[in-house]
């Protein structure tokens, strides 16, 4: 038996259908709109402000300009620093620490086949750490490390790998070079 809903029920019901259409529209249609609309203010403001970095760049000549004058600036501290006799850095210092141990490598037919920095270790001294690969002999090692000895940067060799491909005469050597600075 079926009764009648009174009118505060169908006011409930009707306003529960409205709630529920509300939700679903709020849900599937005004969520992802506000999402999108997010998404393309966020995109504008990235080209707005890629745009405005490219009108602020420096005319060509300008940049000449300012870079002549820069050099010569450079070259006039350059001249101040050769009177204090004052070395430039301790990165020039290690550039050509490491210069000179290639060179000694590739003196003693040690072909360098890869270097890749490994960190910077500070045990009493600030030493950087370079793993280096190399192919050569045995003989052209051992002078190389007898070499490092006398070289006026302290350097270490430590983690050596040596070994053996094909060929019998051509040894891979990887190894740790530690050199100050």
């Amino acid at each position: 038996m079926a009764r009648k809903l009174t009118k505060l029920e169908k006011f409930g019901l009707i306003a529960a259908v409205i709630t529920g259409m509300l939700f679903f529209y709020l849900k599937h249609v005004y969520d992802p709109q506000q999402r999108a609309l997010v998404r393309a203010r966020e995109q504008l403001n990235r080209s707005i402000t890629q745009l405005n970095e490219m009108q602020a760049a420096e005319q060509p000549f300008q940049l000449r300009r300012r870079l002549e004058s820069q050099r010569e600036t450079l070259a006039e501290l350059e001249q101040e620093l050769n009177v204090l006799d004052i070395r430039v850095g301790d990165e020039e210092a290690l550039i050509r620490a490491q210069h000179w141990a290639y060179q000694e490598m590739e003196r003693r037919n040690l072909r360098v086949l890869n270097v890749v920095p490994q960190s910077e270790v500070k045990k009493f001294f600030t030493w950087r750490v370079f793993r280096v690969t190399a192919e050569g002999d045995f003989a052209g090692f051992i002078a190389l490390l007898r070499d490092l000895r006398s070289h006026s940067t302290p350097m270490l060799v430590e983690q050596v790998s040596i070994s053996r491909e094909d060929k019998p005469w051509v040894l891979r050597i990887v190894m740790d070079l530690w050199i100050m600075g």
